[in-house]
């Protein structure tokens, strides 16, 4: 049931456990290491994503730092990238569009009302934010 969830966003995410606290959902995963580059690090980042069911949901990623094996590389390490993640790193593309799609049905206010309600903990500056760079 999650694997398909986390396929949705990605196919190379891999699902490790999910937990329920209140309301929220927090979905870990990770993606598929690299097999032609050693991993350097580590890092746990928090996405948030469209609700499943009646629970929001958190992605806690796991993402990687890859050592840069490349002859002529000028940096040390090359960080994971993902094309599902907007560009704060802090939502979902698909959560931005939800966002999007809620406020132009209604006014600012209500929209941050219904979106922290029911579909994430996303703040009203940055609910204006996204709706002032994409006007």
């Amino acid at each position: 049931m999650m694997k398909e969830y986390l396929q949705q966003l990605h196919p190379d995410l891999v699902y490790i456990k999910h937990e329920i606290e209140d309301d929220t959902m927090k979905i870990y995963c990770e993606t598929r290491p690299r097999k032609d580059r050693p991993v350097h690090s580590r890092q746990m980042r928090v996405v948030k994503d469209i609700p499943y069911g009646d629970y929001k949901v958190e992605l806690h990623l796991l993402t990687k730092k890859y050592f840069n094996t490349a002859p002529e590389a000028k940096t040390r390490t090359i960080a994971e990238k993902h094309d599902f993640i907007n560009d704060t790193g802090r939502r979902t593309k698909r959560l931005d569009e939800k966002i999007k799609k809620l406020c132009g049905e209604m006014s600012a206010i209500g929209c941050e009302r219904v979106v922290r309600e029911r579909i994430a903990d996303v703040s009203d500056t940055s609910i204006l934010r996204l709706l002032k760079k994409n006007a």
